[in-house]
C-alpha cells in the first residue's frame, strides 16, 4: 500500500456531493474569539482558535474536501470510512509499532501532552456551527481533519508550545488548510513575538515544498520510521530547515521522538 502512495495522489474525478451549506461569517464570534486567541491562555488558545475558524465561515473545509476527494487516495480513504481518530487513539496498537516509527513518535508526543483524539472530536462537534447538519461524507471529512492537526506536528516536528503552533500554522498555509483564518493567525503569531520572522518563513517554505498532505493515507504511514514517512511525503528534517533561527520551544524535543 504505501509504496503507491505517490500515485495514489495523482488527480481523478471528485465523486459528486450534495450542494454544501452556506456559512456566513459571524462577526460578534469572530471578534471575542479573536480577544482570547490575543491573550494567549494556554487553557483556551485551541477552543479559540478552532472558533476563528468556524466563525469565519466560508468553503475553507469544502475546498480541502474537494481537493482530498479528486485523488485516488481520499476516495479509497472515503469508501473504507477509515477513522483516523480511532487509529491514533488506540495507544496499545501504537505502542506494539516499531521504535522509532510515526507512530511511536506519536505515541510520545500525545502522552506527554494529554492529548485525547476522540474527546478533540467531541469539542469540536460541540462547537461547530453546523457539525450535526452536515452528510455522513462531509462529517467524516471534517473528523479527519480535525485529528490530522495533531499528527502533522509530529510529521513536522513542532511542539504543541505557542511556538510550535505557530509554525505548523506557517507550515499549514501552503497546505491552504484554513485558508481564511491560517493568515491571520500567522500575522497574530509574528506581531506577539510567539514565532520570529525567520522561523515563520521556513516553516512556510517546508509546507511549500509538500504535496497533498491532507490527502495522505497516514494510517499506513504509521508503522514506517519517521524519517521514512516524512520522505514519502516529502517533509524535510526540521531542524535542517531550521538552521538559522528557531523559536523557543519550537521543535519537539529529540529524546521525545521515537
Amino acid at each position: 500500500m504505501a509504496s503507491a502512495l505517490a500515485s495514489d495522489l495523482q488527480p481523478v474525478q471528485p465523486p459528486e456531493l450534495p450542494p454544501a451549506k452556506p456559512r456566513p461569517v459571524q462577526w460578534g464570534r469572530l471578534g471575542r474569539a479573536l480577544a482570547t486567541l490575543w491573550e494567549a491562555d494556554p487553557a483556551e488558545v485551541l477552543d479559540a482558535a478552532y472558533t476563528v475558524g468556524d466563525s469565519l465561515g466560508g468553503g475553507s473545509d469544502e475546498r480541502q474536501l474537494r481537493r482530498v476527494l479528486a485523488t485516488e487516495t481520499g476516495q479509497r480513504l472515503l469508501r473504507e470510512k477509515v477513522s483516523l481518530a480511532d487509529a491514533l487513539a488506540d495507544h496499545d496498537a501504537l505502542r506494539a509499532l516499531p521504535e522509532g516509527s510515526l507512530g511511536r513518535a506519536f505515541l510520545h508526543f500525545a502522552e506527554r501532552h494529554g492529548l485525547d483524539p476522540h474527546q478533540l472530536l467531541e469539542s469540536q462537534h460541540e462547537m461547530s456551527r453546523d457539525y450535526a447538519d452536515l452528510d455522513p461524507t462531509r462529517r467524516w471529512m471534517f473528523d479527519r481533519f480535525t485529528t490530522m492537526h495533531d499528527l502533522w506536528h509530529v510529521v513536522a516536528g513542532y511542539d504543541a508550545t505557542h511556538a510550535g503552533e505557530s509554525a505548523l500554522m506557517c507550515f499549514s498555509l501552503p497546505q491552504r488548510v484554513n485558508d481564511r483564518a491560517l493568515p491571520i493567525f500567522v500575522v497574530m503569531s509574528i506581531l506577539t513575538g510567539r514565532i520570529s520572522a525567520r522561523s515563520a518563513w521556513d516553516a512556510f517554505r517546508r509546507g511549500r515544498r509538500v504535496r497533498g498532505l491532507a490527502a495522505q493515507p497516514f494510517e499506513d504511514l504509521l508503522s514506517l520510521p519517521l524519517e521514512e514517512a516524512r520522505r514519502r511525503m516529502g517533509v524535510s528534517e526540521p531542524r535542517a530547515s531550521h538552521t538559522r533561527s528557531v523559536s523557543e520551544g519550537m521543535l519537539i524535543p529529540l529524546e521525545t521522538v521515537g
